[in-house]
């Protein structure tokens, strides 16, 4: 029996830092060209300016043109992977990355998954690096039956599920969309995409239908009407861009819904989802595996639409 635990451990160890390392990150890269800018003397905190000790450094090394809010580092990496003169940066608990981005100056936040979380790391964002704009992409769900995985959505009409609150961006200040404009009705028949974003893991078809059916929006995720307001209230334009993952007919595994939603806790409780998804169906690993490949095609294809999306604007 001790053998057998001592070997039950090491199993579960195994497959908790595969598993962690496989699926909620993106593959290690070479940095050995990156710059890593100095540190704070006093936190340790790279860049300093991102320390307690100088929140709002405003030097023109640090203001950008454009900036993006990701959830997940593996939504991340498509666009990261490709900044010239790359650094990757930490403060306030996140993930920076910036570098040049066809030919734009890029600061890149991990903001961590959640409405919360995204706008958060959005007032960071302009608080230290100025961007002239902002871009909130990432992974979606499909609820229309119309869009298929991978294809690459540009909403315009924002809709938050918990309030019914509107917001209208295009590439603009987001604006208030008031329920007697009759806007959403206006804009619908015009072909505008509504975007749903939810507290919640939107996971089965049946959910999907019923909230294509409520709003209207075709697609969900679950961060960008938090960043939307972040830029309304700073007055910065906003592009939201945001590419589809799972389609509106398809279950995601309830165990892997579970993994999703501990993303956000991390340590010990996203290690017992790994855990208990293992043990409870090991055919889940496989599905996790799978879905991570194509998270990580999905990245790369965001990336290559964003970038054409700014050289036609």
């Amino acid at each position: 029996m001790f053998f057998q635990q001592l070997i039950i451990r090491w199993l579960a160890a195994q497959v908790l830092q595969k598993a962690k390392k496989e699926i909620l990150n993106v593959p290690e890269k070479n940095v050995s060209d990156t710059k890593i800018p100095d540190e704070c003397s006093e936190c340790s905190v790279v860049p300093k300016q991102l320390c307690c000790q100088n929140p709002s450094d405003t030097s023109d090394s640090m203001v950008v043109d454009l900036g993006f809010v990701f959830a997940m580092p593996m939504e991340a990496a498509g666009v990261a992977d490709i900044l010239k003169q790359h650094q990757i940066t930490q403060g306030n608990g996140r993930i920076f990355h910036t570098g040049i981005f066809h030919g734009y100056r890029t600061a890149i936040v991990e903001s961590g998954v959640g409405q919360d979380n995204a706008g958060r790391a959005a007032e960071v964002l302009l608080d230290v690096f100025k961007p002239k704009r902002i871009i909130s992409a990432g992974y979606a769900g499909g609820l229309a039956k119309r869009l298929k995985q991978f294809n690459v959505c540009f909403p315009e009409i924002l809709v938050r599920e918990s309030d019914g609150k509107k917001f209208y961006v295009s590439n603009s200040v987001p604006e208030i969309i008031e329920e007697s404009s009759g806007l959403e009705t206006q804009e619908k028949q015009n072909g505008k995409l509504i975007l749903l974003t939810t507290d919640f893991v939107v996971g089965s078809p049946k959910q999907k239908s019923l909230l294509y059916q409520k709003t209207g929006a075709e697609l969900v995720d679950m961060e960008t009407f938090s960043v939307a307001e972040v830029c309304r209230k700073h007055q910065i334009p906003l592009l939201a861009v945001r590419i589809i993952l799972d389609t509106a007919e398809e279950q995601i595994p309830k165990d892997i819904q579970r993994i999703l939603k501990d993303v956000e806790k991390g340590g010990v409780r996203l290690a017992g989802s790994v855990l208990g998804s293992f043990f409870s169906r090991p055919s889940s690993m496989i599905d996790l595996f799978s879905l991570k490949q194509r998270a990580l095609r999905a990245a790369d294809q965001l990336a290559k639409h964003i970038a054409a999306e700014l050289v036609n604007r």
